[in-house]
């Protein structure tokens, strides 16, 4: 199955990027750790659909076990603003970029560098039919993965819209300190 998607680059202005951007990359942007990446061997799937568990059931690598966490800071959930409205109002332009009718879910995600590229499990954000966009903070060769092997890459100021609620997974990165993007589920 190809994957369907659209890539936006030069999404927001210079100014709003580099605002959003200084504002992420500051010494005082909370991060927050986060166990998993995508699941891990341990989840209990007697819960989820034949998809969902085939996507679960295959085992962590072992690059995989070691780094799959992340540091992440949640924007917008559980139909509320998670965040300071100060960042809500720098991570807002994307939004009107996207053309967002109902939103579920924004959350700025930190991989962290490592010796060699490891490609997290595959994954779904979420288990039924909405959109997807990935809005990329820095360059890395970091990438993300869809379902049929497309590879995005780490592009700043790139906003690439799919169907998350399909299969695919993100990676870490070798030659930056740190890979961040920002990803959006909505309708």
């Amino acid at each position: 199955m190809k994957s369907e998607y659209d890539i936006i680059d030069n999404a927001l202005s210079s100014e709003q990027f580099d605002d959003l951007v200084d504002w992420i990359s500051s010494n005082v942007f909370p991060w927050y750790h986060q166990d998993t990446v995508a699941y891990d061997d341990t989840d209990d799937i007697s819960a989820f659909g034949a998809e969902e568990k085939l996507l679960r059931l295959v085992p962590l690598t072992e690059s995989q076990k070691v780094y799959n966490f992340a540091l992440m800071h949640r924007v917008f959930e559980n139909e509320q603003m998670q965040c300071s409205s100060e960042t809500w109002q720098k991570v807002l332009p994307i939004l009107g970029v996207l053309g967002v009718e109902s939103l579920i879910r924004i959350k700025i995600n930190y991989y962290p560098r490592t010796p060699k590229i490891v490609h997290h499990k595959n994954h779904r954000d979420l288990d039924f039919k909405h959109k997807g966009a990935i809005f990329y903070l820095n360059e890395s060769d970091g990438l993300t993965v869809l379902e049929d092997g497309t590879e995005i890459e780490s592009v700043p100021n790139r906003l690439v819209l799919f169907d998350s609620s399909r299969p695919h997974h993100s990676t870490t990165t070798t030659n930056t300190n740190r890979r961040l993007n920002i990803n959006f589920n909505y309708m």
